[in-house]
């Protein structure tokens, strides 16, 4: 967005005449910029507001400051003189001190933007800027121009910096008359040291020509005169705009006439290719991401070592923890970031064609051109393993369970391109161990204050509880244990339902868990060998508590040679048990219900013994014949 300085054109306002009445709006502040103070006009119309007062005119001295008056107070203007001082501020020398602080406006969260097109208004606004624009937007990219997304009360500067760091491309067209703006120049520079694609657009005026500008020459000398006058610019601000120019010549751009409609077109044409084939789209994360900064960042704290030039690192926990969420949250922090980004979801390997299809969208998503006609898994490992060396990359790989995923698709590891990053979640920690990961996040249970807030969005529509429902929410949150699978599905399974439906599900939830979790869960106990199976199905019955020692005891000295010691560490490495610090067993409580589930179901779906943990079980079965310890457990509560 161009923004002429005061003094450098003729005042629109020239014959304006004051009108009876005098509109006051307390925020408003005074700026000697007429164009920032016809934006907020504009903006004001389109929202049906009165149009703000034009300010009486003011010296044009570059190096003052007007200071808005009191609207009660009669006493002239005061003016201070402007210090100049050093900032990260891309406009620090274009706008007043009280325009330039780091407060956003009207909105809290920045909004993020496709394209961000660089212009100076009187040359191209109503010709090619608008062009670009309206044709970029019937696409339904997000697309920064100036007027259209401002909001009422938005800082200016503050917005515009916010709109080039966030967007995925910058446009600078440079016209004629293109260096008489300062925020142009400004907004050139402060893209450039984004380190974002820039692609510049040559309207009426030749590259070759406004390269002279660093040795005083060629079609914007006179501009840069101007700017040196009263010396409102420093001298390295003027040389940082002329380099910032010259660099921009020097980039693969367009050139286009006036009237040029075959220009224009292969200059959309372009754009439009450029996007496609380039612009990497942020992932959906959560409805309600409640406390993912917080683990985000203890997992960034903790997981990475700046030191490495690579770095390869695991997320594990059991299913439904929110081992994707965070690697969706990381993967959208680091695109804009990162030349090259792949996210495969469901790694696990159902079948062999799931591992071929997972390869060809990771070859496709890196943009490795020419390979797609590959259809062999071998070959394609080494087009994967040829390529992956060639650049900086963020590889996310979620839900791995084999190794063989990780060869298949990661054929190599040291030779990664420099300043790359891994991150493969699993529910089991052992894979990631065995290919070499050797930093390994766990997941921890959701802080409880965001797991009432999480819940209570489910299940309310709102933060907190309805008064009445206090103590429901309460038992529903002891039950979930901070998992958030749990959360979810059990908020929305009582949303709008009576309290008598709540506590009917609470007593439910104990015997027959939902089949969203249970679904989940138990993809876990499905890998197990049936060994493990068993292990598994005698902890949720009567071991959760106990110690390791007892049960590796029982099942050691068991008639049917189970390897106690072996199956818990599996299990462990599965995610699906833990040891305290104490020794004891714990599993989270619906892990638990669903194996007991399976336990009560005997016989008819896993081959094992028959488990009775409770009296009312042993009241209603009759045991014939001769029962073992090892066949059948008979565990009375203590009271």
């Amino acid at each position: 967005m161009a923004t002429p300085e005061s003094g450098s054109f003729s005042n629109p306002t020239k014959n304006w005449k004051r009108p009876p009445i005098r509109v006051a709006i307390p925020s408003w502040k005074f700026c000697r910029h007429l164009r920032l103070h016809h934006l907020h006009n504009q903006q004001r119309k389109r929202k049906g507001c009165p149009a703000r007062v034009e300010p009486p005119n003011q010296s044009s001295n570059a190096s003052e400051e007007v200071v808005p008056p009191s609207a009660s107070s009669s006493k002239p203007t005061k003016r201070r003189k402007r210090v100049p001082c050093e900032s990260n501020n891309a406009f620090e020398e274009v706008v007043p001190e009280s325009a330039s602080g780091s407060g956003s406006g009207s909105s809290s969260k920045p909004r993020t933007w496709d394209v961000f097109i660089n212009h100076r208004g009187p040359d191209t606004k109503k010709t090619l800027a608008t062009f670009i624009y309206d044709t970029l937007k019937s696409m339904g990219l997000e697309i920064f121009l100036d007027q259209p997304e401002l909001d009422l009360g938005d800082l200016i500067p503050s917005r515009i910096e916010e709109a080039m760091t966030s967007s995925f491309l910058h446009i600078a067209i440079l016209s004629p008359r293109y260096a008489e703006s300062p925020w142009c120049l400004a907004e050139l520079s402060y893209m450039l040291n984004t380190g974002k694609t820039v692609i510049p657009v040559f309207y009426k005026v030749e590259p070759r020509d406004i390269r002279w500008t660093t040795k005083g020459k060629g079609v914007y000398t006179d501009a840069f005169s101007k700017h040196k006058e009263g010396a409102r610019y420093s001298s390295e601000k003027l040389n940082d705009w002329k380099v910032a120019l010259q660099d921009v010549t020097y980039r693969t751009g367009h050139i286009v006439e006036e009237n040029d409609d075959e220009g224009e077109a292969n200059l959309l044409e372009a754009i439009k290719d450029y996007i496609k084939d380039t612009q990497k789209i942020p992932l959906v994360v959560a409805n309600y991401p409640l406390g993912l900064d917080e683990i985000l960042q203890d997992f960034e704290r903790n997981a990475f070592d700046s030191s490495k030039n690579i770095n390869i690192v695991g997320i594990v926990g059991m299913g439904g923890c929110g081992k994707t969420t965070v690697a969706k949250e990381y993967y959208n922090k680091k695109i804009n970031s990162i030349y090259k980004c792949c996210f495969i979801h469901k790694a696990r390997d159902e079948t062999k064609t799931n591992l071929h299809e997972k390869q060809k969208e990771m070859i496709q998503d890196l943009g490795f051109k020419n390979v797609q006609n590959v259809d062999n898994v071998e070959k394609r490992k080494a087009i994967l393993a040829k390529h992956l060396r060639s650049v900086q990359m963020l590889i996310i790989l979620d839900d791995v369970d084999h190794q063989e995923q990780l060869e298949a698709l990661l054929p190599i590891q040291d030779s990664l391109g420099q300043g790359s990053v891994i991150v493969i979640t699993s529910r089991e920690s052992e894979v990631l161990t065995s290919w070499g990961v050797s930093s390994i996040y766990k997941m921890k249970e959701l802080d409880p204050k965001y797991a009432m807030k999480l819940f209570c969005w489910h299940a309310f529509r709102q933060p907190s509880p309805i008064n009445e429902f206090q103590l429901l929410v309460e038992n529903f949150l002891e039950v979930c244990k901070g998992l958030p699978l749990s959360l979810k599905v059990l908020g929305g399974l009582v949303n709008g339902k009576p309290q008598d439906y709540w506590n009917a599900q609470l007593d439910k939830i104990s015997r027959v868990l939902p089949k969203d979790i249970k679904d989940i869960l138990e993809v876990s106990f499905d890998a197990l060998d049936e060994e493990e199976k068993e292990i598994f199905l005698d902890i949720c019955c009567f071991f959760i508590g106990e110690k390791e020692e007892l049960a590796v005891t029982v099942w050691d000295g068991s008639a049917s040679g189970w390897s106690g010691p072996h199956s818990l560490t599996v299990l462990k490495n599965k995610c699906l048990v833990e040891v305290d610090e104490k020794n004891c067993i714990k599993m989270h409580d619906h892990l638990r219900d669903m194996g007991r589930e399976i336990a009560n179901k005997g016989k008819e779906i896993v081959k094992s013994p028959l488990r009775l943990w409770s009296p009312e079980q042993i009241g209603d079965i009759e045991i014939e014949g001769q029962v073992s310890l090892i066949s059948c457990f008979l565990c009375y509560p203590v009271f």
